[in-house]
């Protein structure tokens, strides 16, 4: 059973899909746009994409921090002067503190940023900006499902997942090292597997668990309709064999050379099976899937993602499946 409702399982098919994730067997990350709020769980965010960039040679980082668009308009009546001074005002103070940031990443971790001011939404624009700069990421800091700042609360990493058509790092702990310790729940869907070589583009120096469970659904339903108890456990292991000879499958297919990699199956509900694992394992970051089967299923989240983003207290990388149009273009 799936883990996170996605497209059709491609546990067979060797030949990754997405070659925007790899070019030549390197990171083909070169853009990375940082939404920051100034405030101290935003620099988390910022310094992880700079030790990301740093680690990924990448030829850009932005930090682009976004203020309320009604803003200017309540500053010039404080101050008795027009929106158009006072938006002047607020940008900027805004790049001052940008241009400070950027400079300790500089010092730190040998990287350039360039800055950006924007007024409006914060989560659209931080979205449109994304997708003008064509970033293969966009690292945000957060903490449990909301984003921590003033100006982001009520819109939750949730909606700016949906909304995001880049993959997303949500970024909830303090900065020391490189990645160590990745989980990468898989449902061998083609979001899986993009997932995958997301997570070996992002820590090709960690440690990878895959992990899959086996939904109860069916043997609960089973049990509705009074199945015999030793036909359900048939089921059961039967179910197991196969998971893990998938999940052996799905591993090999990657061809990673010498990553190293564990295989876990496990059943159960799977968003909670997840993060009852994750909490043994404690890893740095888990890489979850996005994407539904259907176009109108790419407005949602599926539940194990939303369920793992908001109860797990680990970095987070959400990993958007292709565009329609590429899959159009690749015949999917």
């Amino acid at each position: 059973m799936c883990v996170i409702p996605t497209l059709d399982r491609l546990a067979s098919r060797a030949i990754p899909f997405f070659p925007s994730l790899l070019r030549d067997g390197v990171s083909a990350i070169k853009t990375i746009l940082v939404a920051t709020d100034l405030s101290e769980f935003s620099h988390r965010a910022a310094i992880r994409a700079a030790m990301l960039c740093a680690s990924l040679n990448c030829n850009k980082v932005e930090l682009l921090t976004v203020k309320e668009a009604g803003l200017p308009d309540a500053m010039g009546l404080v101050l008795k002067s027009t929106p158009t001074a006072a938006e002047t005002v607020l940008t900027d103070r805004a790049m001052r503190e940008l241009r400070l940031i950027s400079g300790q990443l500089q010092d730190n971790y040998g990287i350039r940023c360039t800055t950006n001011v924007r007024f409006g939404q914060t989560v659209q624009e931080i979205v449109a900006r994304a997708d003008e700069l064509a970033a293969e990421l966009t690292v945000i800091g957060a903490h449990g499902g909301n984003f921590f700042t003033d100006l982001f609360l009520g819109n939750t990493a949730d909606k700016f997942a949906r909304m995001s058509k880049s993959p997303v790092l949500l970024v909830k702990n303090q900065t020391a090292k490189a990645y160590r310790q990745v989980l990468v729940p898989v449902d061998f869907s083609e979001n899986s597997l993009r997932a995958a070589h997301m997570a070996i583009n992002v820590a090709p120096d960690a440690h990878i668990t895959f992990l899959h469970v086996f939904d109860v659904v069916v043997e609960e339903q089973m049990r509705y309709v009074n199945v015999a108890h030793d036909i359900i456990h048939e089921y059961h292991v039967k179910a197991g064999e196969d998971a893990r000879a998938e999940l052996n499958q799905f591993v090999d297919n990657l061809q990673a050379g010498s990553h190293s990699f564990s295989r876990i199956v496990k059943f159960g509900h799977p968003g909670h099976a997840i993060c009852d694992y994750a909490k043994s394992m404690k890893p740095d970051l888990i890489v979850v899937g996005k994407h539904g089967k259907s176009r109108f299923e790419e407005l949602l989240l599926g539940s194990a993602s939303r369920h793992v983003m908001e109860q797990c207290f680990c970095d987070i990388l959400i990993v958007t499946a292709p565009t329609w149009a590429e899959r159009d273009e690749i015949g999917l």
